[in-house]
């Protein structure tokens, strides 16, 4: 589990830290000029430009954290689908493996269409999430 974590963790906040620093500095100097406060330009302006990236980095990170997870199963587990497959595979039992490689595949798309639907609930004004026919 810390296994995944930390390789997770990295992608999103780096995500996460390049949208809140990318948002155009014209906004940022109108709320300023509009007195805006900090805290307000950080959640009206900020973290609302932020979400693209902050998907994406989740994204990316959801899929990592599963071969983080797999990783920390084949070297200190006793269960899981990482000692499974590496069970499996001292004893040569390929259909265990090809079961255990399924499964994987599927959590991984599984995950990541959570992670996607939460994005188009979340961003519908998003450019991404427009589909011009």
């Amino acid at each position: 589990m810390s296994a995944a974590f930390l390789i997770a963790f990295f992608p999103i906040v780096i995500d996460t830290v390049l949208g809140l620093k990318s948002v155009p500095k014209d906004m940022l100097d109108l709320a300023k000029s509009m007195r805006g406060a900090r805290h307000d330009r950080l959640w009206r302006i900020r973290l609302p430009s932020a979400l693209p990236s902050l998907f994406a980095g989740m994204k990316v990170g959801i899929s990592l954290a599963l071969v983080g997870a797999i990783v920390g199963e084949f070297v200190a587990s006793d269960h899981g689908l990482g000692y499974i497959i590496l069970t499996a595979q001292g004893t040569f039992e390929t259909s265990q493996i090809f079961a255990a490689n399924i499964l994987l595949g599927a959590a991984g798309i599984t995950l990541f269409g959570i992670v996607s639907l939460l994005e188009r609930k979340l961003l519908p004004w998003h450019a991404s999430q427009h589909h011009n026919a």
